[in-house]
């Protein structure tokens, strides 16, 4: 497969961008030693999730609010902006009327798509401007993640207790389609080539595929080595590989990214979370949350290469 350019599968060797959610802050580091460089303090509770924009010149983080999904008494209203040149929270987009703003993914024409949770919308921002082009009803408030396919056609949302995914039209820039689910989910991922989605089942420790050209289910993976469900997923930017954490288990699976046929377990840090690909192809940092560490794989041997330290619990991160 070739390595591609879209700006949902962020990589590069000028930096790596962490958002350290359990300590409400934003994180620099060494992409070659991950070492800390540069805290962001002074947010609003609390950062979550991470966008990388497609010129590398700016972050975004939304403001979720001071809960957790399910529980989050007062959502946040506004996406943070980190200068990635300078270093400095640079300013924010504010999302209201709608709420706890969580999923970021870019759609065509640079536009920057933010699911707000409690609200039960996506918004097509304009990052610029801050201007909310569209506001696209997803019929739950329960969706927390959304991929967007690389050519810019659709949007899909997870929406966690209602065992759904939303399909929206992005030309249209309404909801078209509601796909039922086996059981609850925790999050998805989008292949570079667009084909397949990936479902993490949010109940056993179970992939599901979907494939995007007909929007229906072709198949489940079982996670073998995982005692309890996973979380997060991620496909690598050149497609070689997936990446699957399991926040109960301490543990990240790398499955081959072409056919999912084959899985290798590797044990992580606490409380595994979101990853960063770097350009070399081969290493992808974990971020984990219930420990205050990063955990550096190399996929090619299905190992940790080394353990740092970065934070007080970092939930995603980018190289750019």
């Amino acid at each position: 497969m070739t390595t591609r350019t879209d700006p949902n599968f962020p990589t590069g060797s000028t930096g790596l961008i962490a958002v350290d959610k359990a300590g409400n802050q934003i994180l620099f580091l060494d992409p070659h030693t991950y070492a800390t460089l540069e805290v962001l303090q002074g947010f609003a509770p609390r950062v979550h999730e991470l966008a990388i924009s497609p010129d590398h010149a700016t972050a975004y983080a939304p403001i979720y609010g001071d809960g957790r999904h399910g529980d989050n008494p007062h959502p946040g209203h506004q996406v943070a902006e980190i200068d990635l040149a300078r270093r400095r929270h640079s300013g924010d987009i504010d999302v209201a009327p709608y709420v706890a703003p969580h999923g970021l993914r870019w759609g065509a024409d640079d536009v920057l798509y933010c699911v707000c949770e409690d609200s039960g919308v996506v918004l097509a921002l304009d990052p610029r401007t801050g201007e909310q082009r569209a506001v696209i009803d997803v019929g739950s408030t329960n969706a927390h993640r959304i991929e967007v396919l690389p050519d810019g056609s659709k949007l899909y949302t997870e929406n966690e207790e209602d065992a759904t995914v939303t399909v929206a039209d992005l030309a249209q820039r309404r909801s078209i389609a509601e796909i039922p689910a086996p059981r609850g989910l925790a999050g998805l991922a989008v292949s570079p080539d667009g084909a397949t989605i990936v479902l993490v089942d949010g109940d056993v420790p179970a992939l599901h595929v979907l494939d995007t050209a007909t929007d229906a289910l072709r198949g489940t993976v079982a996670l073998e080595g995982h005692r309890e469900a996973a979380q997060i997923a991620r496909f690598s930017p050149d497609g070689r590989w997936l990446v699957v954490t399991s926040l109960d288990g301490d543990l990240a699976t790398v499955l081959t990214g072409d056919d999912l046929a084959e899985q290798r377990d590797i044990a992580v840090g606490h409380d595994p979370m979101d990853m960063a690909f770097a350009p070399d192809g081969r290493t992808v940092v974990v971020g984990n949350q219930g420990d205050g560490s990063l955990s550096v794989l190399d996929l090619e041997r299905g190992v940790v290469d080394r353990t740092v330290e970065a934070g007080v619990g970092v939930e995603s991160l980018a190289f750019y």
